[in-house]
């Protein structure tokens, strides 16, 4: 494949984890944390890296992937808003738009319980857009301290050394940026690289959505790194609702010049048959 392809598969795969997190206790379900706990996450980092906080650049009200005004509030909604009501079968239908096409995305909590290392969540992932579907399982960990971890899976011959945290709801709320390194690597050369990823909590904001209009917490994400001699970076915004998850998410993908928008905004979400935390 193409270095720009190689460069674009790794951020853009990371991306899919456009949601965000919460806390548990080792080996049950999700308890949602108070907006009155800590607000420095421990371990809060996918690789070595310092997990304090650090001031962000960017200004909170401009939307990081399209660039327009938006009115946002500076506090966040009730914590149990992220990152997503936690329930076998609890479904969520969106209307996907990439590359001027309309198709439809659809995740599904498969499988909820304890594992090794925290409370693990998979759902699976479908979606298709102008006749071409593509399948993906990523399993969530909800950590004992409150930080929730995506893993982020082999993509087009790029692989990804951990995977990446999102401090807890406190953190978010804080409004502080947290940063974390992914390492990957491009299994034509070899080479490694480091991508910088870092998430931040900017406050709340009304938003209409097929689904309905919600008031949301807004949570942005940001990847960058140098990959197959390209620099690419994966600008995410989320918007999460109360008991529902996110409602909507835009991704920004910046590689070789170009620019490619995904945007994904809810038409259904189904509860599933077992109550669920946030439900």
């Amino acid at each position: 494949m193409s270095k720009h392809g190689s460069a674009r598969a790794v951020l853009a795969g990371a991306a899919i984890i456009a949601l965000a997190g919460c806390g548990v206790p080792a080996a049950t379900a999700p308890d949602i944390p108070s907006q009155t706990g800590r607000s420095t996450p421990t371990g809060a980092t996918a690789q070595a890296t310092s997990a304090a906080p650090v001031s962000s650049g960017r200004q909170s009200a401009t939307s990081a992937t399209s660039g327009r005004q938006r009115e946002i509030s500076q506090s966040f909604v009730k914590a149990n808003s992220i990152p997503f009501p936690v329930a076998v079968g609890n479904t969520w239908v969106y209307q996907t738009t990439a590359s001027g096409q309309t198709g439809q995305t659809t995740n599904r909590i498969v499988s909820a319980g304890p594992g090794p290392a925290g409370y693990e969540v998979t759902i699976s992932s479908t979606t298709e857009v102008a006749g071409t579907a593509t399948s993906v399982q990523p399993v969530y960990v909800f950590y004992p301290d409150g930080t929730i971890g995506y893993p982020v899976p082999p993509i087009s011959g790029v692989s990804v050394t951990g995977g990446i945290r999102w401090p807890d709801a406190a953190g978010l709320a804080s409004g502080q940026a947290y940063h974390s390194v992914l390492r990957t690597q491009v299994s034509q050369t070899g080479q490694y690289e480091n991508a910088n990823v870092t998430v931040q909590g900017v406050g709340t904001m009304s938003l209409s959505v097929p689904a309905g209009t919600y008031q949301a917490s807004v949570v942005e994400t940001t990847i960058a790194g140098k990959v197959g001699g390209y620099t690419t970076t994966v600008e995410v915004t989320t918007w999460i609702a109360q008991s529902v998850g996110p409602v909507k998410t835009e991704e920004l993908i910046r590689v070789a010049g170009k620019t490619e928008l995904t945007t994904n905004e809810l038409l259904s979400f189904t509860k599933g048959a077992v109550v669920g935390i946030g439900s």
